[in-house]
Formats: C-alpha cells, sequence, structure tokens
C-alpha cells in the first residue's frame, strides 16, 4: 500500500507490530539472562542468583502472557442506536459491500461480530456452530431460522480480507440489535463493549435522540472512562423535501447532540463535539460504491472513476433533468465521517490498547535492569577478589621462587664445605695410615717361600688395603653421614617452616611483621638446632636476628648472628631482660629453624 494512500487504521497495525516485536526481544533478554546465570552458578552467590532466577522466570511468564494478549488486540467499532436506523446499511457502507442483511423493520436480533478472514469465502460461527455463507441472504436466512438466537447471542461474520480493504486493519465491527427492543443493557455493556474503542450511535434524522439510547450511553459512561462516542444522523436524504428548512433542522440536531455529549456525558468539549456529529445517508453511500464494484466487474475498469460515473449517474432526477447537489454533500459528509473515523480509531486504540501493556513492559524492563545490575555489581565484586587473589599468589610465588634460591644457594654452600672438610679429613687419615704402614706390615703373619713369592706379595696388598680401607671407613665415614644428615635435616625444616608461614603481604602495616612460633619439644625434626630470636627495637621495620650461620639471609627482614653464640649474651633456658623466655618458663620460641 502507497504511503500517502496508506489508511490511517495501518498506524495501527504496524504499531502492534512493532510492540510485538520489543516484546519477543524483551523475552529473548530474560532468556539470555536465564542462560547466563546458569553458566555464572558455580562462581556467584547462590541465594542471589536462586533469587534472580526466580524472578526472570515470573517476568518471562508475564511477558508471554502480554504478548498472546496483544497478538488478540484489535480495533473495534461499536455501532448501536434505535431499531431500524440503519446500523447495519452504515457498517455496510464503510465495507462497501453488502455484507450484514438489511430492510425494514427488526432484521438485527443478535450481535453481529464482522472480521476479516484469509479465507477465500466467508462464514459465520456462533457458540455451537460454524456455516459457510456465500450471500447476504443465506446469512439473513442463517440468522433468523434460529430460534434460540436473541439478545444476548454473539454471531461472527468472517469476511474474506481479498474482499474489503477495511478489514485488513485488524478492524472488528461490532452490530447490535436495537436498543429499545430489550432491558438487558447492563449485560450488553459487560459482555460486548468493554474493549470497544469507539462507539457510533446512529440515530434517525426525521426524529430527535431518544430516552433509551441516552440511557444506554449513560450506562456505558459509568462502566468506561469518557468513552469515544460518535453521533451518526442518518436518512438526511429525507432533507431533500423540505430544502428551506434543512438547516434549521441541522442545527436543531447539532445543539442537542453536542449538549448530550458536553453536558450530559461529559466526553467532550464543545469543539471536539461538533466535529464527531455527522448527517449523512448510508443507503445512497453505499449504493454509490457498490455499484461501482459491479460495473467494473462488467467493464473490466477500476479505480474512481466507474464510481464518480455512478454517482453522477444516481445525481440525475428520474426525468434527466440537474443533478440533486446535495447527494454530493451527504457523500462527502460521510467521506468525512470515515476519514475522522479512522483517525480517532488508530490514535485512540493504540493508546488503549497498548498503553497499558507498554507501562507494564517498562516497569519488567527496569527489574530486569535492576537484576542485571545486581549480578554485574557481584561479579565485577568477584573479579575484585580474584584479581586480589591472583596478585597475593603472585607474590606468594615470587617470595618462594626467592626462598628457593637462597635455599639452594644456601645448600650448594653446605655442600661445598663438606666436601672441603671431606677431603681434608682424609687427606689426614691417609697421611696417618701412611705413617703407620710399617705397623701394618708387621701385623702381617703369613708363610713365605721363594716358591710362593707372588701369592705372598699378594696376600701382604689385600692385608695393607684392608686395614686402609677399614681405618679410613672408620675415621671418615661418621662424619660424611653426620654432615649429610644435617643438610638432609636443614632443607626438610626450611620447606617445613615455609608451609606453616604466609607468604609477606604488602598491605600490612610494618608495626606488625609475621611470627612463626615453634614448639622445640614437637615441631623440630630429630638433629635439628633450633636458635632464640631477638627482635630489635628501634623506628620502622622491625628486625630479627637469630643465632646461625654467619652468611646474611633474608627472610621477612631476618638476620643471621653467628652460630652458638646468644643473642642476649645469655643462654636459651634462661630468663633474659630482653623479655625472651625459655620454653620452660611457659612461652613459645620464635624463630627460624636452622640445622
Amino acid at each position: 500500500m502507497d504511503a500517502e494512500h496508506e489508511s490511517p487504521l495501518h498506524r495501527f497495525v504496524v504499531a502492534k507490530r512493532l510492540i510485538t516485536s520489543i516484546f519477543d526481544q524483551l523475552l529473548d533478554l530474560v532468556k539470555d539472562g536465564s542462560t547466563l546465570m546458569a553458566e555464572l552458578g558455580p562462581d556467584l552467590d547462590q541465594a542471589l542468583l536462586r533469587e534472580q532466577r526466580a524472578d526472570l522466570q515470573i517476568w518471562a511468564t508475564k511477558l508471554s502472557t502480554i504478548r498472546e494478549v496483544l497478538v488478540r488486540r484489535h480495533m473495534k467499532v461499536a455501532f448501536f442506536g434505535r431499531t431500524s436506523n440503519g446500523k447495519s446499511t452504515v457498517i455496510n457502507a464503510l465495507l462497501r459491500e453488502r455484507v450484514l442483511p438489511t430492510g425494514i423493520g427488526h432484521t438485527t436480533n443478535c450481535f453481529l461480530r464482522i472480521q476479516g478472514t484469509d479465507r477465500e469465502e466467508p462464514y459465520l460461527t456462533t457458540e455451537t456452530s460454524e456455516r459457510s455463507i456465500h450471500t447476504v441472504h443465506q446469512l439473513a436466512h442463517a440468522l433468523h431460522r434460529r430460534s434460540s438466537l436473541d439478545s444476548r447471542s454473539l454471531v461472527e461474520v468472517f469476511w474474506p480480507k481479498s474482499r474489503c480493504a477495511l478489514l485488513r486493519e485488524d478492524l472488528v465491527l461490532m452490530d447490535s440489535p436495537g436498543t429499545d427492543v430489550t432491558q438487558e443493557l447492563d449485560y450488553w455493556i459487560d459482555e460486548f463493549c468493554l474493549d470497544a474503542d469507539v462507539f457510533v450511535l446512529v440515530g434517525n434524522a426525521e426524529s430527535t435522540l431518544m430516552n433509551t439510547e441516552k440511557l444506554f450511553f449513560h450506562k456505558v459512561g459509568q462502566r468506561i472512562s469518557k468513552p469515544n462516542i460518535f453521533i451518526v444522523h442518518n436518512r438526511w436524504d429525507a432533507s431533500v423535501t423540505e430544502p428551506d428548512s434543512v438547516q434549521e433542522v441541522r442545527k436543531q440536531h447539532l445543539d442537542r447532540c453536542v449538549h448530550f455529549l458536553v453536558d450530559e456525558l461529559k466526553v467532550a468539549r464543545q469543539d471536539q463535539a461538533v466535529d464527531r456529529i455527522f448527517f449523512v445517508s448510508a443507503k445512497e453511500v453505499l449504493s454509490s460504491r457498490v455499484m461501482p464494484s459491479h460495473a467494473a466487474a462488467e467493464t473490466g475498469r477500476q479505480g474512481k472513476s466507474v464510481e464518480v460515473e455512478v454517482s453522477l449517474t444516481l445525481l440525475s432526477s428520474p426525468a434527466g433533468g440537474a443533478p440533486d447537489e446535495s447527494f454530493l454533500e451527504r457523500l462527502e459528509e460521510f467521506g468525512r465521517f470515515e476519514r475522522t473515523l479512522q483517525d480517532f480509531l488508530s490514535r485512540s486504540a493504540v493508546m488503549t490498547k497498548f498503553q497499558h501493556h507498554t507501562i507494564s513492559a517498562g516497569n519488567i524492563v527496569r527489574n530486569i535492569r535492576a537484576a542485571m545490575d545486581s549480578i554485574n555489581v557481584a561479579a565485577a565484586d568477584r573479579k575484585v577478589r580474584l584479581l586480589e587473589e591472583r596478585e597475593e599468589r603472585q607474590d606468594r610465588r615470587n617470595f618462594i621462587l626467592a626462598e628457593i634460591v637462597l635455599l639452594r644457594k644456601n645448600v650448594e654452600e653446605k655442600m661445598f664445605a663438606m666436601r672441603e672438610a671431606v677431603s681434608v679429613s682424609v687427606a689426614t687419615v691417609m697421611s696417618d695410615q701412611i705413617r703407620s704402614l710399617p705397623v701394618v706390615v708387621e701385623e702381617f703373619q703369613a708363610d713365605f717361600s721363594p716358591e710362593s713369592l707372588a701369592v705372598y706379595k699378594m696376600k701382604l696388598l689385600r692385608h695393607v688395603e684392608d686395614s686402609l680401607v677399614t681405618s679410613v671407613s672408620h675415621r671418615c665415614s661418621t662424619r660424611v653421614q653426620k654432615d649429610l644428615q644435617n643438610l638432609h635435616n636443614h632443607m626438610t625444616v626450611c620447606v617445613c617452616v615455609h608451609r606453616q608461614r604466609p607468604a609477606p603481604a604488602l598491605s600490612r602495616p610494618p608495626e606488625c611483621p609475621p611470627r612463626l612460633h615453634i614448639d622445640p619439644q614437637t615441631d623440630l625434626p630429630s638433629g635439628c638446632c633450633f636458635t632464640v630470636l631477638q627482635l630489635q627495637g628501634g623506628p620502622g621495620l622491625p628486625v630479627l636476628s637469630w643465632m646461625g650461620f654467619s652468611r646474611l639471609a633474608v627472610y621477612w627482614g631476618f638476620k643471621c648472628s653467628p652460630r652458638g653464640r646468644s643473642p642476649a649474651g645469655g643462654r636459651p633456658n634462661e630468663r633474659r631482660s630482653d623479655g625472651l623466655h625459655s620454653k620452660r618458663s611457659g612461652t613459645q620460641w620464635a624463630g627460624v629453624l636452622w640445622p
């Protein structure tokens, strides 16, 4: 459909499509949020996630319900008036086809709901059955032959959209029995009118508004806040017989209708009410619109040219005289009613059908945003904690690597010292054994004969070797084994101490350095030496020294003091003036273990 010829009702269709699309996107967003929370489950607060996921499920249900309602939403116009005022004729004129049965008398005995269908043939449905119809006479026959249909009944008429452009725009037209044939007006309103966007009061130009019509709309006003009401004075072609009093009669009808809308119902202002009152002849309009369709079908022509020709034919008098100019005015008046109704209906329907749901959707979006914000905050907090933990682990790793380097260097130094000591010890023992060789030879006893000289030498050599090996092994192996055991204990204790103390925390205040408390009776492996630590006073970071090796070892600012000397000159098991106490005095030793 071209933009310039696009019906105002199409705005409702576009708005419905856009809002439905928005709700689809919201549903996808909620599903993505639930998936995200399921993926983040092991990492975040479980209670928070359970609460948020439950809320998301509730919001998803609400969004699905609203979307289903939106899909079923449509614009609805309800026509009311007294019997034989031409309600069905006005609807047929709007549809540009004879859809509903019309005629003299009470032709509509129940509510008729007319809406479009994608089928190629029209059909109707009642509460219990569905029936195809091909002509208006078949529809009238189907309605009147059912004695069970009364003013409380609803019959839905489905007309092909391909035959009626107006029904392609999600529009529903509601025809009704006359307001003067029943007293069940309250039931009518509650059952058929609460979702109507516009009410059209079809009156008779030959009579004024009656109390039955006013009573119905007063009841409507009690249930619906400021209903949208149009008043159509049908059969205005009767004014042709009294051309002198047309304007006076028109003014009387206009004043009474304006008073009814403004002062009695209070649904419009003075200027608005004037634009909602129309004087038409639906029968003339229907004839001018139906005949062009038949003429176009016969001649193969389309468009307004055929309609104009038919209208000009209708304008001519039966005697071939001058055309009736008031006919064009009535056609133009009906066209103005049609355009105003469509424009007003589209704007009103968008507001009434979608506004409440858009407000609900806005609240749901705000709730979803709050839920996502809470998850985002929790994730950000966890990220900070993980970064801090990673930094702490990195600091600990660097600290451990530094300790390993120091331990390796220390062990290498000890092994070098052991090699030197072993070399000196072996050299000393060998020197002593060489000097004692005469004694060893003197101790050798074996029979000697010139024939067995080689055997004698071999036995003497074996005796000397055994004596040297036994002596050297006895004098050197004990010390070497002891040194190796001490080195092994040293490495073991250093690893144990490292496992028991945390890595240095950079954020700790300098006045609170970490300490290691060890019970020498239970925490020390056998063969280890334990040295007393002394806290050296003074400003800044306290420095601890202990009896150990004379090399400098950096452990949390600790310094090694020479092994074998007490930091304060006293013995470890004595109470000293610097505040250190022995294990026997009831306090724990504080220090670092070295063999």
